[in-house]
């Protein structure tokens, strides 16, 4: 039962991301567009969702089991991505944000992933902390108009625009790794800040 549960808010996490991407993509103000995307993670966090860049950041302070369905949520979240990029025609300029996207250089590719799992991470930490959408309606047009890259949006736009490549492949790849890192950097290094009396 906790394999279906967990699936199934996969899936959902990554429809919820992708119509935040929809949303996004359908304002011609990147600025407008970029607060209305936190839709997508106020979403998630609400109805407690199981998306990969807002649960990797714990799992330093959960069980293998937690770490285990982290992976899944990105199964799940790439699933709800591809659902979510079929049925809907391509979206604005998705054909032309996706080619940019691929040109970028792997080192830049990582370090603008490692800079979203940070924004992402501190958010959901405040949203968890304060229960206020307050750091999402911020830290998400941050991560967007920043041009940081998130694994599970770009999932979306790569599948609405049509882009199936070894490339996409590739570069998807890179930006859940650095996500991954981005999400752990913060707790990791509070953690590692405490005294041991304390950890």
């Amino acid at each position: 039962m906790k394999f279906l549960e967990e699936s199934i808010k996969s899936i959902l996490a990554g429809i919820a991301i992708s119509i935040g991407g929809i949303v996004y993509l359908s304002c011609e103000n990147k600025v407008v567009g970029a607060v209305l995307f936190s839709l997508g993670l106020i979403a998630v966090v609400s109805l407690g969702l199981s998306l990969y860049t807002g649960r990797i950041g714990y799992v330093l302070d959960n069980n293998k089991s937690f770490f285990a369905y982290t992976m899944l949520s990105i199964v799940g979240n790439v699933v709800g991505c591809i659902i979510t990029g079929i049925v809907k025609s391509p979206v604005g300029e998705v054909e032309k944000i996706v080619l940019a996207k691929l040109e970028k250089a792997p080192i830049n590719l990582f370090v603008d992933a490692v800079f979203c799992g940070i924004l992402i991470y501190i958010c959901v930490e405040i949203y968890k902390k304060k229960n206020t959408f307050l750091a999402i309606l911020f830290c998400v047009p941050a991560f967007i108009l920043c041009g940081f890259e998130h694994s599970i949006a770009d999932t979306f736009y790569i599948v609405n625009a049509r882009v199936f490549s070894v490339e996409a492949l590739v570069f998807l790849l890179i930006v859940i790794v650095g996500n991954g890192v981005g999400g752990l950097l913060v707790p990791a290094m509070l953690k590692l800040a405490k005294p041991k009396s304390e950890n």
